[in-house]
């Protein structure tokens, strides 16, 4: 009890900066706790399964789909060890990152007669598999990626990384062969979903949505990087292509769901939050990581008309809501906030767009946490309550991604107070014997039974990182302390060197729409997590119409 008061006396110490130094290291601290806590519990109850069900204690099984498509994400290959390996090196877990790398490279297979999302699969698995091979290879983390693997029991430290990054390549090329079937289709835009065994089954439904057929294009560039077939770049390309040119000409908006075999959008709405988000999110990064500039300027233009297309001022706030609108005329059809558009702040800065208007972003996000101690998926600003059907809060990582990135943007203490609250809330309303328990109302504050993946590719990724890159150099656990201030220190365009540390320079990782890392490409203006634009490549400025969050759903995009 003793230790738990001095816990919450010292996290609670507030300066100038928003939380103390002493503080920051406590909740770096915490949250690498908590990553154990949560592996551990998928190790213990889980494995080999995709996830552990925290209230239950049991893996979740890929082949009893018992939540109809949300278990599209499920393909029966470990997924929670290969979404979540890079954090594990991230917060300098160095046994249970040798430990997950010899399961992975012994243990997944894709050989499997199952039908998965050719979306999830793609950023969750293949992504992952990526980064971890790209932190395996990189020569830079050499030295750290040899002490892993001395906790390895196949060979010796050397020989081990050698067969990780031969496994790992090997099983990422697998993978790839096998979701390009899903591209087979008369636009180029992907099927939802592919078999894994037997390709596209003729059964299949055609329906998917911009981000889930638009979303593949930074994975499936760095395979074909990696194996040196342009198939993999040129599929997604095509698919990003075919969805761009049919965005309104009169808004420049891409719509939502569409069918893959005809092109037609299905659906009269669109915004920023789910079925549109990582499209435009995937327009910009992946024309960060092939150095495109056409792609770049298409990604720039593509998140101004988003954001002038859907934002709403809250004059009496200050904030900056972002509504769904009818995509070919802009008229507003929804008062509703979707929790997955919170990522949007942070896509806003890497875009080049105005701090200002990024944080305005952001704090709309924060009012509604701040009243529930969670982010619901849905909250109806007429109703100034959460929507009925979408109450459930799934421990999702976009709050803490928009302030890992506005803090380090602007240094500014209140995205580290934000964390610190983010961080108690797991910790007393989710956190459970076997893991961290998703909230399925968050008003009474009841559990769901899943811990998705994503848990441990970015939440917890975003919320160690927003206080280990909060100080400095040398006290840092990550492999991010390069002090990028200091180019005395640095001893290569890629890392450096702290207290004899290998460590990588922040300004040259991206990172994908599931937190995997991907190094920028050599020569690329640089910044925190991406580029800084040229001043004359930026999505913006933005002027959004003002209105009373009660009257959003009848106000008109402004011309």
């Amino acid at each position: 009890m003793l230790r738990a008061l001095r816990w919450l006396l010292l996290v609670g110490a507030t300066n100038n900066d928003g939380v103390s130094y002493e503080a920051r290291i406590v909740l770096r601290d915490r949250v690498q706790e908590m990553h154990g806590h949560a592996l551990q519990a998928y190790m213990d109850h889980g494995y080999p399964h995709d996830e552990v069900m925290p209230l239950s204690c049991e893996g979740r099984r890929w082949d009893a789909r018992t939540r109809g498509t949300l278990d599209d994400s499920l393909g029966g290959y470990m997924m929670t060890l290969v979404d979540g390996v890079d954090t594990q090196l991230v917060v300098g877990d160095h046994a249970a990152f040798a430990r997950t790398l010899d399961i992975i490279t012994s243990e997944v297979s894709f050989d499997r007669d199952v039908s998965v999302s050719t979306f999830e699969a793609t950023i969750r698995v293949l992504g992952g598999l990526l980064s971890a091979h790209y932190l395996v290879t990189e020569p830079t983390l050499r030295p750290a990626i040899l002490r892993a693997a001395a906790n390895s029991t196949y060979a010796s430290p050397v020989d081990t990384r050698r067969r990780w990054a031969r496994e790992l390549k090997g099983l990422a090329a697998d993978l790839g062969a096998r979701l390009l079937p899903a591209f087979q289709t008369p636009t180029g835009i992907p099927a939802h979903r592919v078999n894994l065994r037997r390709g596209l089954l003729s059964d299949e439904s055609r329906k998917t949505c911009a981000a889930a057929a638009g979303t593949m294009l930074l994975e499936f560039s760095r395979l074909s990087r990696l194996t040196g077939d342009r198939r993999y770049a040129s599929v997604a390309r095509e698919a990003v292509d075919a969805i761009w040119k049919r965005r309104s000409a009169r808004t420049d908006l891409v719509g939502s769901t569409i069918c893959a075999t005809t092109g037609r959008w299905l659906t009269q709405g669109t915004g920023i939050g789910a079925g549109v988000d990582s499209f435009y999110e995937y327009l910009v990064k992946a024309a960060l990581y092939e150095d495109d500039p056409v792609l770049l300027e298409r990604g720039l233009a593509g998140v101004a008309a988003a954001h002038r297309g859907t934002a709403v001022r809250d004059a009496k706030k200050n904030f900056t809501w972002n509504l769904d609108v009818r995509r070919d005329d802009g008229r507003r059809i929804s008062s509703r906030v979707s929790a997955l558009a919170a990522f949007w702040p942070s896509l806003l800065l890497l875009s080049g767009s105005d701090v200002g208007e990024a944080q305005m972003t952001f704090q709309g996000y924060w009012d509604i946490f701040r009243r529930f101690g969670a982010l619901p998926e849905l909250f109806d600003l007429d109703l100034e309550a959460p929507v009925h059907f979408a109450k459930d809060a799934p421990l999702r990582p976009e709050l803490a991604e928009s302030a890992l990135h506005l803090y380090l943007r602007t240094n500014d203490g209140h995205y580290l107070v934000v964390g610190r609250e983010l961080v108690s809330a797991l910790n007393e309303d989710s956190r459970v014997a076997c893991g961290f328990a998703a909230i399925a109302d968050v008003g009474s504050k009841r559990l769901d039974d899943r811990m998705d993946t994503y848990f441990f590719a970015e939440t917890l990724k975003y919320l160690f990182l927003l206080f280990d890159l909060s100080l400095e150099p040398h006290d840092r656990k990550s492999f991010f302390c390069c002090d990028e201030h200091s180019v005395d220190r640095l001893n290569s365009t890629r890392g450096c060197a702290v207290d004899g540390r290998p460590c990588i320079s922040l300004s040259k990782t991206l990172l994908s729409t599931e937190g995997h890392f991907f190094e920028m490409p050599a020569g690329s203006k640089a910044g925190a997590f991406g580029a800084v634009m040229p001043a004359d490549a930026v999505a913006g400025p933005f002027a959004a119409p003002e209105c009373d969050a009660s009257t959003t759903t009848t106000t008109s995009r402004a011309a």
